[in-house]
Order: structure tokens, then sequence, then C-alpha cells
């Protein structure tokens, strides 16, 4: 059976490998998550902001060098939920109801926990998962390896438990069949005759089966007991190691079979638990946030996936462990059934994809929620009179360091001055996070935030030099060219914007710079709905802004002993900071004492 089988595939399986059958898309190629989307996708388009690609390289969120900026905040434990990180990346929100409604999600998520563990002991296995995923999807090999068959016409067998269990015996049995054909040879003439009522004594009856089996290996081997020629002797031993490799050709076919269908059978009973625990966490999340009615959209989204898995948890509900039973023989083709359902069925398809999303999501939520409870990230208050204003703010990779904590409103733009390595780039960076995650989840690292959302936040840091078309210069010009017209084409009144600048136009002579810089940050101080945030080394610029009534001096505050040795506080404090800390860097690193004098006696 399976060998005809085989045959049929066969006619049509160039089909499949140049892709024109529908049962393994390109898009599942990859196994990946892209069904799911975050409850702030589902939101009005009005007020929901695009994070831009330079904003998230510069925040070093997804991609860094060491370990991703997200993960501070997310904690993911599994790979579906670092998957999800890179929906994390894309948007942002001004929808303060939205906002709140995530603060009471992650607020519930204790009372989920302890349900959740409650109801299901089960663990997400992210590695087996996608080994059953390959194997479903990607398997170029699924009908033949497993028996189905590839013939459009006939596909609806593969969905006949009867029909796949006949397959099931076919195969089981096909090693016992091939050793008892050459014995029914050796019978059968002798019942017919004995049926007809013909005295027949075993001379008679070896001359007929000598005549019978004059086709057969057996007969051959045994008429020629009376004349074993070399010949025949060679066509004796080879007919019979024909007939062992067939023999063993039969039986390693079984015992592939019967490996194939444990494994389909460990397959179904993991996918039977993960889709029950996929239920009762949908379950539950749903019924805990029920009040959120932000999220209604999402849960539209959620109540459609939890049907079609409950759908698919009712196939397999009944599916036990593999064991050798006469059930467990009676149950395969009900196995190769629900295995090709997770092959062929677009409905569970997506909604186990969905699923795979909404693991990472809650996650996610575990992770944050964490947070909080070890005091790390607290609650946000949102205003619509208060620009920004966030107490004890830290960088999230100091977290387990004794990070240093400051504080930063912004009823003023803000400059900060610094020696090298004072800490002004990470100042800014950890306001640009703490509001980005504030308007993302309702939370950050802080011990509190009151702020009114933004709707755009532009970064200027890392600026590349690159060696084409554009200088060092060239390129921080066209950047904040970039961030100037877009503040000047958006409405005043509806708009916000937060920016941050680090080094501005560092790229050219400090005298030019100076100016370039002030002439900037002037033009920039005149509209009333743009926050921005400078670190410069440029004490000039600092001084020329001081009696601005829009801009006000910060310093890092760095301590200087007698012998010029610096000790970083890593405390942002209103003024503007003369110390010069770059020489003793220089010592730091070893630099030649003759560089370090002629530094030092410079005029």
């Amino acid at each position: 059976m399976l060998n005809l089988i085989t045959i049929i595939n066969e006619q049509i399986r160039p089909k499949i490998i140049e892709g024109q059958g529908p049962d393994c898309p390109d898009s599942m190629k990859n196994m990946n998550i892209r069904k799911f989307r975050l409850p702030i996708a589902y939101l009005d388009e009005s007020k929901i902001h695009k994070l831009s690609e330079t904003v998230s390289t510069d925040l070093e969120l997804i991609n860094s060098s060491n370990k991703a900026l997200y993960e501070y905040l997310f904690k993911p434990s599994h790979h579906y939920a670092s998957d999800l990180l890179v929906e994390w990346n894309k948007q942002y929100t001004t929808d303060v109801d939205f906002l709140n409604d995530s603060q009471m999600v992650l607020k519930n998520m204790n009372q989920y926990r302890n349900k959740i563990t409650s109801l299901s002991k089960h663990q997400i296995n992210c590695s087996l998962f996608k080994e059953i995923w390959s194997d479903t999807k990607e398997n170029e090999e699924f009908y033949l390896k497993y028996g189905y068959i590839d013939w459009d016409m006939l596909k609806y067998l593969n969905q006949s438990p009867s029909f796949l269990e006949a397959i099931t015996i076919a195969n089981i049995l096909s090693p016992i069949a091939s050793l008892l054909i050459p014995i029914l040879l050796l019978v059968f003439p002798f019942i017919i005759l004995r049926m007809q009522d013909v005295p027949i004594d075993f001379n008679t009856y070896f001359d007929v089966l000598k005549t019978i089996a004059q086709h057969h290996f057996i007969g051959k081997a045994i008429s020629s007991f009376s004349d074993l020629s070399p010949d025949k002797l060679i066509y004796l031993l080879v007919t019979f190691g024909l007939y062992l490799l067939q023999l063993y050709q039969n039986i390693n076919q079984c015992r592939n079979f019967y490996d194939n269908m444990a494994k389909v059978n460990t397959y179904l009973c993991e996918m039977k638990e993960y889709v029950k625990h996929s239920i009762h966490s949908m379950e539950t999340f749903m019924e805990l946030n029920k009040d959120a009615r932000t999220y209604n959209p999402f849960f539209e989204e959620l109540s459609n996936n939890l049907f079609a898995l409950r759908s698919m948890y009712s196939e397999f509900e009944n599916i036990q462990p593999f064991e050798i039973s006469i059930y467990k023989f009676s149950e395969m083709g009900y196995l190769l059934k629900c295995y090709y359902e997770i092959h062929d069925n677009k409905f569970y398809e997506d909604a186990l994809l969905y699923s795979c999303g909404f693991a990472g999501y809650v996650d996610n939520l575990r992770g944050v929620f964490e947070n909080i409870e070890s005091g790390h990230t607290h609650f946000a208050q949102y205003s619509d009179e208060i620009n920004c204003n966030i107490e004890e703010q830290y960088y999230p990779p100091l977290l387990n360091d004794g990070p240093i904590k400051n504080d930063c409103t912004l009823k003023k733009n803000i400059i900060i001055s610094s020696p090298n390595a004072g800490g002004k780039t990470t100042m800014i960076k950890t306001t640009t996070l703490n509001i980005l995650f504030t308007q993302q989840i309702g939370c950050g690292f802080y011990k509190n935030c009151t702020i009114k959302p933004y709707t755009h936040i532009h970064s200027y840091l890392n600026i590349p030099d690159t060696s084409g078309r554009d200088s060092l210069f060239q390129a921080e010009s066209r950047r904040c060219k970039e961030i100037i017209d877009i503040i000047g084409a958006s409405d005043q009144n509806t708009t916000r914007h937060f920016c941050i600048f680090d080094e501005l136009y560092s790229g050219t002579n400090p005298l030019e710079a100076t100016k370039s810089a002030y002439a900037f940050l002037v033009y920039l101080s005149k509209f009333e709905n743009v926050n921005f945030m400078l670190t410069t080394h440029y004490v000039s610029i600092c001084k020329r802004l001081k009696k601005s009534e829009s801009i006000q001096n910060y310093k890092m505050d760095v301590l200087q002993d007698d012998d010029g040795t610096i000790q970083y506080t890593y405390k942002m404090k209103r003024g503007i900071s003369r110390i010069q800390g770059a020489v003793k860097i220089l010592q730091q690193m070893n630099y030649p004492e003759e560089i370090i004098e002629c530094i030092k006696n410079y005029k």
C-alpha cells in the first residue's frame, strides 16, 4: 500500500519542490509569530506614532554589542518573548486611556501568574514546538514520510481515519506478508487438490508442486536439489539473497513507520498540552482585564484565535502518550489524521502562530511586572500641563550595579556640560528610554514620572562619518535638517516633540561648531511644542544661552583633586562644567609623558 502511495506521490513531487503546491507556502518557510499584533497596534492610527529606526539604533533597543535595552525591561525567558521585541520596537502612543489600561494589565499580572500556575503545569518548549513546525510545515518529504496521499484528487483521504488506519495496518503487516507468501505457495496447491477430492500422496504432491513453482524462486530451489550444478547454485544463492533483501527492506520500512508513529504521537501530545495551556492563558488574561476598554479590539482578535485553538484541542483532547497496545494500534489512523490537520489546516496554522506571539507577549508583561515587584520600575502619571518631570531615573544596564539616580525636569530645555566620560550622553539616553517606555507600557526605570505624551521622538547620536557622499559635518547637518523639517511641517497645536542632541556639530572646528549650534538651538527653542536635551563640551555655547528663558544649563558634577585627579559623581546639577578632563584620560591610557607635558604647557 505504501509503495503504491509513494509511486503516486513521486509523479507529482516536482510541483511541491518548485513551490507550486499550496501546502507549504514561502511565508511559512521560517516559522515566525507575525500573526500576532501587540494591543497598541489596534489603537486609532492618529494615536499611534512610529518609532524611527534612527532612535531605535541610537538607543540600542534591539541591536546592541552587549544586551539589547528592551531585554532589561521585558526580561524575555524564551524565544517567543525574544522574537516579539521587534514588535515593541515599532511604535509608541499618546493614548493616555490605553496607557492607564496597560498599567492595570500589569497590576493584574500577579493574579494571572497565580491562576495560570494552578491551571496548567505545562512549560513552553520553544525548541520542540519549532521542531514540530519544521516537520509539518517545512518538510518537503512530509507526504512520503508519513504515507499521505499527495494527489489533489485524493487528498481528502488524508482526513479519513479509516483510510489512514488501513495504511497503518498495511505497513505494519507487510514484513509478515513477505515472510508468509513462500509458505502459502507451498501449501495452497495441496489445499486445492484436497478440496477437489483428488487422492494424493506426498510424491504426487511434490511433483505437482515442482510444476507449479517453476516461476518462484523457492520452487526452483527445491527442483535444483536433484542436480545442483554451479550455475543453479549461484542462481539459488542470488534468488535467496534477493528474498532476504526484500524481507529486510520490509522490516526496515515497518520499523521506520513505527518510529514515525511514535514521534507523531509524542508531537501530538506536546501540541495538545501547548494548546491547552494557550487556551487557559488567553481565557485568564481576558477575564482579568475585561475592564480595559481600549484593549477590546485586541480581545476581539484574541477571541477569534481562541475559538480556533478550542476546536483544535477538541480533536487532540483524548490523545494519550505512546505505548504498545491494541488500543494505540487502532488509534493510529486518527493520529495521522490529526497530524495532517496541523500540516494542512490554515485555520489552525494561523491560530498556532498567533498563540506563539501571545505567549511571548505575556512573558514580556511578566518581565515588566517582575521589575515592578522588585522596585526597579514604577508607573507614570499623565498630565495635560506638565511637560515631563522624572524623579530618580537611571540607565537600565546599570540595574544591578548600584546606579546613580538623577532627576530630570523639562520645564525648560536642557544643555548638559561635563568632561569626557562624565555621564552626560548616558543621561540623555536614559531620559529618552524612559519617555519611550512610559509611552509604550506605562512605566519606566524611575521612582516617579509625570508626562504629557510626545508625538515625536528625535535622536542625534552616533552620526556616521560616511566616506562617500557626506563628511561628518554634512551628515550631522543633514540629521539636524531632517529634524527641523519634521518639526516645521507638523501642527504645533496637536504635536509634541522630544529631541536629544549629543555634541552638536562636532564634525567641524570649535568656532563654527559653536556658532552653528547656538543658532540651531535658538531657532529650535522658539517652538513651544518642542523639548530638547543637548550635551556639549563647548563652554561658550553654555555661556551664550545662560540668560535664555527657555534653556537651562546643567552639568554632570565632577570632583577634581589638587593633582588633577577626576572623580565622577554622575549626578546632574545646575550650572556649567568648566573642568577639562581630556589630559587625565590620556594619562590613564598611558600616553607618553612628553605628549602630556606638551599639552599642559600649550598656551
